[in-house]
């Protein structure tokens, strides 16, 4: 994962990596869903990454973040925290039947939840399934299974958002972006609350790029 805060004040230059995205990769209705929640979702291809690095990289005061490439066996969520600690929030979602929800959630992360499959279609590209979700963690473990096995976890109470949630088919060499939509900025909502971020006083909107990779049985 690559995560890249772009100060609130430079938008409009950050607009630019969307000429080398495509967002038809989901279908418009849930385009519209997403977009209501305040999610905005592209693909892109590694041919085009150059011009999308160096429209990143001309942004005054933009900063980045790696996350360390993980193995993991499909079918296994990974969490990738947006939050460096727990907070209280109140948040607010869209539902698919058009009605607004939302509910307040005290010592709280922000997680998107990622799992990936080969797509049976193609084995060469891969689905990932990227779901928005609140974790307020507990004492304790507790066992998840995968398709792998059973894997040990700490234990954690969590509010899945399937209303911001998507399935998407990656090609090899493409890579997905979330960032938050054009109502982002109405207090509470899902978009703005995982999306957003408030560093020393300055708004910063969140570009998350992620590229995983499947490797087939016999790949080292």
């Amino acid at each position: 994962m690559l995560h890249v805060l772009i100060p609130r004040d430079h938008a409009g230059a950050a607009a630019k990596i969307w000429n080398f995205l495509r967002e038809d990769a989901l279908d418009a209705e849930t385009q519209q869903r997403l977009r209501q929640n305040g999610v905005r979702v592209g693909v892109g291809h590694t041919q085009w990454w150059e011009p999308v690095k160096a429209a990143l990289d001309a942004i005054d005061d933009h900063r980045v973040t790696f996350a360390t490439p993980l193995r993991v066996p499909a079918g296994f969520p990974l969490s990738l925290e947006l939050d460096s600690e727990p907070r209280e929030q109140t948040l607010f979602y869209v539902g698919a039947d058009g009605i607004l929800s939302g509910g307040t959630w005290p010592r709280s992360r922000d997680v998107l939840r990622v799992t990936y499959a080969p797509d049976v279609r193609d084995l060469r590209s891969i689905v990932v399934y990227v779901v928005p979700e609140v974790h307020q963690e507990q004492d304790g473990w507790e066992w998840v299974r995968t398709e792998s096995g059973l894997w040990e976890v700490p234990r954690q109470a969590k509010q899945t958002f399937d209303a911001a949630g998507f399935a998407l088919t990656l090609a090899p060499g493409e890579f997905a972006l979330l960032a938050p939509s054009g109502n982002s900025h109405i207090y509470g909502l899902l978009g703005g609350a995982f999306l957003t971020r408030t560093c020393e006083g300055r708004q910063y909107d969140s570009y998350v790029f992620l590229r995983p990779e499947a490797r087939q049985i016999g790949q080292p």
